[in-house]
């Protein structure tokens, strides 16, 4: 399987190919014809951010990031690309990725926006909390530095 040939990396395509795209969202909201991106049914209510991070498609992760830069002015991916967003459980994709030890992911969900390590699950717990609890410490460790750096708490910058 080549680098270019796995799930992750097809999605990541069809993202970028959609934000290429002019007027890919298509008309404002509540007109007729309207073409959102917002799926009507969600998972548990999941995102595409909280997927990609449970999953631990860091590309992906960077991609959304991207095409949310892109899209400011964007109802349908502020809602739907947004790190502090939380799903039916009170997650946020940084809290998925933490849970499930992928530090890649959770890296880049941190540098995107690090206050969602301030947002605790219904239990209490802190994304990083929990990551230690499940043994995932090298990710703890590499949080715990980019928490601590100089580096302003939200970057939308491209490559950061």
């Amino acid at each position: 399987q080549g680098p270019g040939s796995s799930f992750e990396a097809r999605v990541v395509a069809i993202c970028e190919a959609m934000m290429a795209r002019p007027g890919w969202s298509g008309p404002p909201l509540g007109t007729a014809g309207t073409s959102l991106l917002a799926h009507g049914v969600t998972f548990r209510g999941m995102t595409l951010l909280h997927l990609a991070a449970a999953q631990g498609y860091a590309g992906l992760v960077e991609a959304l990031r991207r095409w949310r830069a892109l899209a400011v002015d964007s109802l349908e991916l502020e809602q739907e690309i947004d790190p502090l967003n939380v799903d039916h459980f009170s997650c946020t994709p940084l809290m998925w990725a933490c849970a499930l030890g992928h530090r890649e992911a959770a890296e880049r969900l941190c540098r995107w926006d690090r206050r969602a390590l301030a947002v605790p699950d219904p239990l209490g717990r802190l994304p990083l909390a929990l990551a230690r609890a499940r043994g995932h410490l090298a990710l703890v460790t590499r949080l715990e530095e980019l928490q601590m750096s100089p580096v302003s708490p939200r970057c939308h910058l491209p490559g950061l």
